[in-house]
């Protein structure tokens, strides 16, 4: 077993009131740490396109659902280029990407470029032949887009 530390870190730039006229900021400034237990399977950072097939399942599945009921960690950022050339900046208006389970396609994550989440992944049995939610399907909105992402499981 390993153990993984995210740390998050949230502070709000008091200059940002003086700047725009009638946005007013408290001061903000904290971080919150942990201490992880994580254990096989995992997937290192890895960079591929949203209309990639990584695992052989379709496009964009980053994890198919499984017969495992542990709890899976997840870090993915947009990259904020276009998968075509993996230098031409992606446009914010419609190249976002949305994270939904791998079964219902019901989504619960928006980024936009350059933008970031980590997060626990909600469990799954694989006992229902694919109704339940489970796995993760990245998608993008206008043009595929590169993405960085990494799994770790629950120790």
């Amino acid at each position: 077993m390993a153990i993984l530390t995210p740390s998050l870190t949230l502070a709000a730039n008091s200059n940002a009131a003086s700047s725009n006229p009638g946005l007013t900021t408290d001061a903000l400034s904290f971080t919150v740490t942990d201490s992880l237990t994580v254990t096989a399977p995992s997937t290192g950072i890895t960079r591929v396109s949203t209309a990639a097939n990584p695992l052989g399942a379709g496009a964009g599945i980053l994890l198919t659902e499984a017969a495992s009921t542990t709890t899976t960690y997840v870090y993915i950022k947009h990259l904020g280029v276009l998968a075509s050339d993996g230098t031409t900046s992606s446009h914010a208006s419609n190249d976002f990407i949305t994270l939904s389970n791998e079964d219902a396609d019901v989504s619960f994550i928006k980024l936009q470029p350059e933008e970031f989440a980590f997060f626990p992944l909600l469990e799954f049995d694989g006992s229902d032949g694919g109704v339940e939610p489970g796995g993760l399907k990245v998608t993008a909105g206008g043009a595929a887009v590169m993405i960085e992402y990494g799994c770790w499981t629950r120790g």
